[in-house]
């Protein structure tokens, strides 16, 4: 039930305030076992998702594809990623205390009595003690029978939740191939991915664009960067980029507008304190 920007319009309770978070970057499938009948490409689909002391009880779900709507995922070399295409954090993910990461990944067989668990993992983290890595990537490397699977994240200090939204006004990707990126303070080289381009991208009949994943948390004290960067179909050079930047708020929301050229966006950031422990 707890979902983003919930309060960026107000009533902003006592209890809500800046506060650790963890920023999740990338799940990857690193090593499958050959022997065991896996063999790459293969078709995922499945869940991963994390739980938090802001509400211990659901799912943060960070990944969620069913068997309709696979992912391909490939042998990671230098054209290609073993990443999984995230589509959360649904909220912030709270730094109060133990996280949970539920991680299970399935591959597509002929007909569902084929299908084969790659990776069912629990990952569990202590933030009560993580501002000692502040500044440091975690690296969770984890393996089961068929799999090995990396979880990569940070713990941020003293942050808000930011919320993208953006919006074609003029022009259209349709010549392109979109990446959209945001980047904070802390790991001004950590690429949170907002739209992956090996998804599809939808667009309303309003111009609104459904991102891979809009939830990012940002330091207080520090900047949001948004990029785009458009290639060409099949091509990993990059043609055009444009970055924005945005001062964090603690409630309410800040515009900008993304030329490209090509194609004009408005874009939107909802920002919003969190309560860190219900």
């Amino acid at each position: 039930p707890i979902g983003p920007k919930r309060f960026t319009y107000g009533p902003v309770p006592f209890r809500a305030k800046s506060f650790d978070m963890v920023q999740v970057f990338s799940v990857a499938i690193k090593e499958i076992k050959p022997e065991l009948g896996f063999h790459w490409p293969l078709q995922v689909y499945g869940l991963v998702a994390a739980r938090d002391n802001s509400d211990s009880r659901l799912r943060n779900i960070i990944f969620s594809r069913d068997r309709n709507h696979c992912q391909m995922l490939t042998a990671e070399t230098h054209l290609h990623d073993s990443s999984l295409v995230l589509t959360g954090p649904s909220r912030a993910v709270v730094a109060h205390g133990p996280i949970t990461f539920e991680i299970e990944v399935k591959v597509k067989g002929n007909k569902e009595s084929e299908d084969n668990l790659l990776s069912s993992l629990v990952i569990d983290y202590n933030s009560n003690i993580g501002w000692t890595t502040y500044g440091k990537l975690h690296r969770e490397i984890v393996s089961n029978k068929a799999s090995t699977t990396e979880v990569l994240f940070a713990q941020l200090e003293d942050t808000v939740e930011a919320t993208v939204d953006i919006k074609v006004i003029d022009g259209s990707w349709s010549n392109f191939c979109p990446r959209l990126i945001a980047r904070t303070k802390s790991f001004p080289d950590g690429d949170f991915v907002l739209f992956d381009p090996r998804g599809d991208m939808v667009e309303s009949d309003e111009g609104m664009i459904q991102l891979s994943r809009s939830v990012v948390t940002v330091e207080s004290n520090g900047e949001l960067e948004l990029t785009a960067e458009a290639r060409e179909h099949g091509s990993s050079i990059i043609v055009v980029s444009k970055t924005i930047m945005f001062t964090p708020k603690r409630i309410g929301t800040t515009d900008e507008s993304l030329d490209l050229g090509f194609c004009k966006m408005d874009v939107c950031v909802s920002w919003s304190l969190i309560i860190p422990c219900n």
